[in-house]
């Protein structure tokens, strides 16, 4: 009996021994499972009181913040070297435009740089200043301030008074300044480049601008215009847009049309058919306003075509394109 006691009560002990073991095994798992699914939750969402932001991305922002900082701190910005120019010789082929694109900034820059006022006219050999910021030289005007400057341009007052070292004087009427990031109007742009005008008519040349033999008296005489020859009652065109300032007839110019443009240019049309505007018009490019003729003192057909600026005639092949 005692031996089977102490079987029985050995049985017991290795039973109860097993089922703790067992016991402690299913606790240690589900306190391991509830601290995985406590810990996920945390990362995943980083408690009821702020915004839902995950905690593992706060601390890589961090650490890439930190990382950026350092970078920051490797990259130093270039120096301040402030405006100067470096100086090119023109070479054949060579336009404002490819040496602007070359050396990286606007025409613009180049243009008032060099005090150029027809881009046509760019010589071999010529010497350029090639400044080494973007913007225009500008005469200052009585009553200019960096403000007014700034807001008229568009640009930096800050700038502005930086580059010139002006501060907070008064501008000087006369002085000469240099406005970082301005740029001159598509009017002086188109002027300055021979793109004010197209070509009021097909045809052909008859006689240039300049001095030539009168074709009725042969003396010398000054021809103010283009003879543009075509056949009649071609259609003609306004050269560039603007209004119409006076028509008429003369003995000298005909059947005649007058049209006033922008900064102080205007044109005259003669020797016409027919015309086909009023005085007062708005007109553009595309507006046919007469016909080519031979009305007036003319020796044929052909349109006579002069263009002025605040009255005074010059070449239109400067500004024809």
């Amino acid at each position: 009996m005692r031996m089977r006691h102490g079987a029985s009560t050995g049985r017991e002990i290795l039973e109860r021994a097993a089922n703790g073991r067992i016991l402690a095994l299913v606790v240690s798992i589900a306190g391991f499972g509830f601290f995985f699914v406590s810990s996920a939750g945390s990362a995943v969402f980083s408690g009821t009181a702020g915004p839902q932001t995950a905690v593992g991305a706060a601390d890589i922002s961090d650490a890439n913040q930190a990382g950026a900082e350092d970078v920051l701190a490797e990259v130093q910005p270039p120096p301040d070297e402030g405006l100067f120019y470096t100086v090119y010789r023109v070479v054949k082929g060579d336009t404002i435009s490819e040496i602007a694109d070359r050396y990286g900034i606007t025409t613009d820059s180049i243009i008032t740089f060099n005090a150029i006022t027809n881009a046509r006219a760019l010589s071999i050999g010529k010497y350029l200043k090639i400044p080494t910021l973007n913007g225009i030289l500008y005469e200052v005007k009585k009553g200019d301030t960096a403000a007014s400057l700034a807001a008229s341009f568009k640009i930096s007052e800050e700038r502005i008074n930086d580059v010139n070292r002006t501060g907070d004087v008064p501008l000087e009427a006369g002085r000469t300044l240099f406005l970082p990031d301005a740029r001159l109007s598509s009017w002086a742009l188109r002027e300055i480049s021979g793109d004010l005008f197209s070509w009021p008519v097909r045809g052909w040349i008859t006689s240039w601008y300049g001095w030539r033999n009168d074709p009725f008296t042969g003396s010398r005489s000054f021809h103010s215009g283009l003879d543009i020859g075509s056949t009649k009652g071609a259609p003609i065109r306004a050269a560039m847009e603007g209004v119409v300032s006076s028509t008429g007839y003369s003995t000298t110019s005909g059947n005649y049309v007058v049209l006033r443009h922008h900064s102080g240019y205007t044109t005259l049309y003669a020797h016409l058919d027919r015309i086909d505007v009023k005085p007062g018009r708005s007109v553009t490019q595309s507006t046919i306003i007469g016909t080519v003729g031979n009305t007036g003192y003319s020796t044929g057909s052909h349109l006579h075509f002069t263009v002025s600026k605040h009255g005074r005639t010059m070449n239109p092949m400067t500004v024809l394109h």
